[in-house]
C-alpha cells in the first residue's frame, strides 16, 4: 500500500510541477508588467494634461505681458496717456489720443472671450484708470470695481512685479449673482509709482475649460496660487473641503500618495515659475488605478483558475494512473498466484488499457498454448505407446508370411496369384516398419503403393483399373511414408463395394510454386452433401473416432509434419465421383 501512495504522489507532482511552475512565472510577470505599465501610462498621460493646461493658460496670460511691453516700448504714447490722466478736463485731441489707446486695450478684450475686462492705471492725483469696460476714462471713486485699486495701493510699495487674486464682483447693484474673476496684477515696471495693468479672466471660462479635460469622474484638477487660493477648478468633489491646498503647494514632490481620512489620494503636480501658480491633479487611488487593478484582480482570478483546473486535470489523471498501475500490478499479482482475471476491457482507449489488454491477451493465449501442449504431450504419448504396440514382435509378423508363402508353394507345387499377394503384404509391411517416420523418395512410395493395388486387384478381381500421371522429375522430391495408400484404401472401399460396372482411380501428381500437388480421383457413387460436410467437420475438428481412419491419419500427419495450413481437401458430388487433394512441401 505505501508503494502505491509513493507511487501516487511521485506521479502527481511530477505532472504538477512543471504545469505550476511556468503558469505561476507567466502569471506573476503578466501581473507585474500590466500594473507597471498600464500605471506608467495612467502617470504620464495625468502629467500631460497638465502640462497642456499649463501651456494654455500661460498662454492666456502672456495678454498681459504684450500690453505692458506695448506701452513700456511706447513712451510717447504712455506720457500721452499719463498727462491726459492727470488733466482736470480733456479736449478734442485728447479723445482722439484716448481713442487709440483705448482700442489697444479693447482688441483683446473683445477677441478673447475669457478677458472680462483690462484696466490700465497710470499714477494720478485724480484717481483715474482707463477700462475696456467704459468708454473713456473712469474714476475709481465712481467705479463699480474698487476692490483693484486697493490691491494695488497694498502692493505699491514692495517688490512684487506680477501677482494674481480670486475676486467677486458685481457689475450693478441690482443683479443677483456676481461674477468670479480671477485678476492678474502686473506694474508697467519696479519704479514705484508708474502705474500697472488689471487683467480680468473670466474663473467660470477657464473652469469650463478645464472641465471639458477627459477625467475621471472622481479626479479634481486645481490651478492654485502662491498662497495656496485655488484660481481655477474643474468641479468641486465631496473630499474637495478636506484638501489643505498651502500644504500641497508647498509640497515640493511631483508625485506622490497622500491619505485623506486613511483613504490614499495620488497627486499629480507641475509648478509654473512665471506667476507661481501650481497646477494638481488628485484623484482617489482607487478610482485612478481602477484599470491596472482590474487587470490585476482579473490576472490572479485566472492564475487562480488555472492553478485549481491543472490541479484537478493532474489529479483526475494521476489518480487514473494510479488505478490503471494497481489494475495491472492485481493482474500480475492474480496471474502468479493462479487467481481468477479481471475481463478484458471493453475497448482500448488509453496505453494503460492497452497494456492490460496485451497483459490478458497474452495471459489467456499463454493458457491456451499450455492446454495445447499438454494435450498434444497427452496424444504424443498416447500414440507413442501404440506405435510401441504396434512394433510389438514385426519380425515374427514379417516371417510368419514368408513361412505361410513358402508353404502355399509346397502345396500348389508352383507360385501363384496367392503367392504374389504374400509377398506384396510382406514388402509393404517391411517398407511401413523400416526406417520409422523417416520420409521416402516419392518414387519408393509410388512402388509400394502398386504392391497394394496389386493385392485389391486379385481382391476385386480386376474391377477397377488405376490411371498415374505424373512426370518423372518428380520421383526426386521426399513424401511422408504410406500417404497414398490410406487414399486409394479409401476411395476403393467405399467405391467399388457399392458400384457395379468399371470403375476408375486416377492419381494426379505434379509440382508447382515449391509444393507437390497430389489429388486422388474416382469417378465412384461420390458422396452425400450432408455426410460431405460431417466428414470435414471430423477433418477441421480433430475427431479420432471416425469411419474415414485413412483421411483422418494422413490429413493429421501432414498437419503434424507441415503446420495447421498443410492437409488434405474432399471434393465429391453425389453419382460422379470424388476426388482427395493434398500439397507436400519440397
Amino acid at each position: 500500500m505505501k508503494t502505491y501512495h509513493a507511487f501516487f504522489l511521485k506521479n502527481l507532482f511530477t505532472f504538477l510541477i512543471p504545469m505550476l511552475v511556468p503558469i505561476l512565472i507567466l502569471g506573476t510577470l503578466s501581473t507585474v508588467i500590466i500594473q507597471r505599465y498600464v500605471t506608467e501610462e495612467i502617470n504620464h498621460n495625468t502629467n500631460n494634461m497638465l502640462k497642456q493646461t499649463k501651456e494654455n493658460t500661460d498662454l492666456i496670460f502672456n495678454q498681459l505681458d504684450s500690453l505692458n511691453l506695448h506701452f513700456m516700448a511706447n513712451a510717447i504714447e504712455f506720457a500721452n496717456l499719463k498727462s491726459l490722466m492727470l488733466k482736470p478736463a480733456l479736449e478734442l485731441e485728447d479723445y482722439k489720443v484716448l481713442a487709440a489707446t483705448k482700442n489697444l486695450i479693447d482688441a483683446p478684450a473683445m477677441a478673447m472671450p475669457y478677458i472680462d475686462s483690462v484696466y490700465v492705471y497710470l499714477t494720478n492725483d485724480q484717481n483715474r484708470f482707463l477700462s475696456t469696460t467704459n468708454g473713456g476714462l473712469v474714476d475709481v471713486a465712481q467705479f463699480y470695481d474698487k476692490a483693484w485699486f486697493a490691491s494695488y495701493q497694498s502692493h505699491e510699495h514692495d517688490d512684487e512685479l506680477v501677482w494674481t487674486e480670486n475676486r467677486i464682483i458685481k457689475k450693478y447693484n441690482f443683479e443677483n449673482s456676481a461674477v468670479e474673476l480671477i485678476s492678474l496684477y502686473r506694474k508697467l515696471s519696479r519704479d514705484q509709482g508708474d502705474g500697472l495693468i488689471v487683467l480680468n479672466i473670466d474663473a467660470k471660462y477657464i473652469g469650463n475649460h478645464l472641465s471639458n479635460l477627459s477625467t475621471l469622474q472622481d479626479q479634481t484638477l486645481l490651478i492654485l496660487g502662491p498662497n495656496g487660493d485655488v484660481m481655477f477648478k474643474n468641479k468641486k468633489l465631496p473630499y474637495f473641503d478636506r484638501l489643505v491646498f498651502k500644504d500641497l503647494v508647498a509640497d515640493e514632490r511631483s508625485f506622490y500618495e497622500t491619505k485623506l481620512k486613511n483613504e490614499p489620494f495620488i497627486v499629480s503636480k507641475l509648478n509654473s515659475d512665471k506667476y507661481g501658480w501650481t497646477y494638481l491633479s488628485i484623484a482617489p487611488k482607487a478610482s485612478l488605478y481602477q484599470v491596472p487593478d482590474r487587470l490585476n484582480l482579473t490576472s490572479r482570478l485566472l492564475l487562480l483558475v488555472s492553478f485549481v483546473f491543472g490541479s484537478g486535470l493532474t489529479y483526475y489523471l494521476t489518480r487514473k494512473n494510479y488505478r490503471d498501475v494497481k489494475t495491472i500490478v492485481t493482474i500480475l499479482e492474480s496471474a502468479e498466484n493462479s487467481k481468477p482475471l479481471p475481463a478484458l476491457p471493453s475497448r482500448v482507449k488509453d496505453v494503460y488499457s492497452y497494456i492490460i489488454h496485451s497483459i490478458l491477451k497474452n495471459f489467456i493465449e499463454q493458457n491456451y498454448l499450455s492446454m495445447q501442449l499438454s494435450e498434444r504431450k497427452y496424444k504424443a504419448q498416447a500414440m507413442e505407446l501404440i506405435a510401441l504396440q504396434s512394433q510389438l514382435n514385426p519380425h515374427f509378423l514379417y516371417n510368419t508370411l514368408e513361412t505361410i508363402n513358402w508353404k502355399i508353394a509346397s502345396l500348389t507345387g508352383k507360385p501363384g496369384s496367392l503367392n504374389k499377394m504374400v509377398e506384396n503384404l510382406a514388402d509393404i509391411l517391411r517398407y511401413s516398419l523400416e526406417g520409422h517416420n523417416k520420409p521416402v523418395i516419392l518414387q519408393k512410395e509410388i512402388a509400394y503403393t502398386l504392391s497394394y493395388i496389386d493385392i485389391q486387384k486379385v481382391r476385386y478381381q480386376d474391377k477397377f483399373d488405376v490411371v498415374w500421371e505424373y512426370e518423372e522429375h518428380v520421383n526426386k522430391y521426399n513424401v511422408p511414408k504410406l500417404i497414398l495408400q490410406p487414399l486409394i484404401e479409401n476411395s476403393i472401399y467405399h467405391g467399388i463395394k457399392v458400384m457395379e460396372g468399371a470403375y476408375l482411380i486416377k492419381i494426379k501428381i505434379r509440382q508447382a510454386d515449391g509444393l507437390l500437388h497430389v489429388a486422388v480421383i474416382d469417378n465412384g457413387i461420390g458422396i452425400a452433401r450432408e455426410k460431405l460436410g460431417h466428414i470435414r467437420y471430423e477433418l477441421e475438428q480433430d475427431i479420432g473416432e471416425t469411419d474415414h481412419i485413412g483421411l483422418y491419419n494422413t490429413h493429421k500427419r501432414l498437419r503434424l509434419l507441415y503446420g495447421e495450413s498443410f492437409g488434405i481437401t474432399v471434393r465429391s458430388k453425389f453419382g460422379r465421383g470424388t476426388a482427395v487433394y493434398l500439397t507436400i512441401p519440397i
